[in-house]
């Protein structure tokens, strides 16, 4: 059985009986209605939220900031949303030296960077720059839902393309990102495995 080769942390997980602990703020806000994977990143003893948000008006996912103690009770910051002139969803976040690098999946599906110094206040870096083996851009078409770490120097960006799999490129600089292997590392399986409950 798969769930004997991993340590039961990692995948054997009960609901919280008082979910959810964060949701859309209702009524006429901006973050009315929320949008798929927000990141929680834990400094200290504070538990930071991003997440998108968007309301029925004009449809853009915004980004929001919220905070924590507990992990539990979330505190909307009085600036929100604290990113607007770009579209984020589906963020992942790292911290480097004193740089918070966000990096989200943004309209068409395509994965982009942020930066900031205060979790605040973020800066529009532009689409990442993903390459072939060969050198060669990707073929054109989304890739979003970025997860990144960064380990002795490199960064890893794990990243789908069009539902099909999880790719993985590197960088030393993000700057270019360059593909370990053409193919997803991870492709999806058969549909009746998939679905199984």
């Amino acid at each position: 059985s798969i769930t004997n080769s991993f340590p039961k942390e990692l995948v054997e997980f009960v609901a919280y009986k008082s979910n959810p602990i964060f949701s859309g703020a209702g009524g006429e806000s901006w973050d009315k209605q929320m949008r798929e994977r927000g990141y929680i990143l834990k400094e200290d003893n504070t538990y930071h939220l991003w997440y998108t948000g968007y309301g029925n008006s004009d449809g853009i996912r915004h980004l929001g900031y919220a905070t924590s103690t507990d992990g539990i009770s979330f505190t909307r910051h009085p600036q929100n949303p604290v990113h607007q002139t770009s579209w984020v969803e589906d963020m992942c976040v790292v911290k480097s030296q004193d740089t918070y690098y966000m990096f989200a999946e943004g309209i068409g599906d395509t994965a982009h960077l942020l930066t900031s110094k205060d979790k605040i206040h973020w800066e529009e870096k532009g689409s990442l720059d993903i390459r072939q083996t060969n050198g060669q851009p990707i073929r054109k078409g989304p890739f979003g839902t970025p997860a990144v770490i960064i380990e002795k120097g490199i960064w890893y960006l794990f990243y789908e393309r069009d539902d099909q799999g999880i790719w993985l490129a590197t960088s030393k600089d993000l700057t270019f990102w360059t593909n370990v292997q053409d193919e997803p590392v991870l492709k999806m399986g058969p549909r009746s495995e998939e679905h199984t409950s």
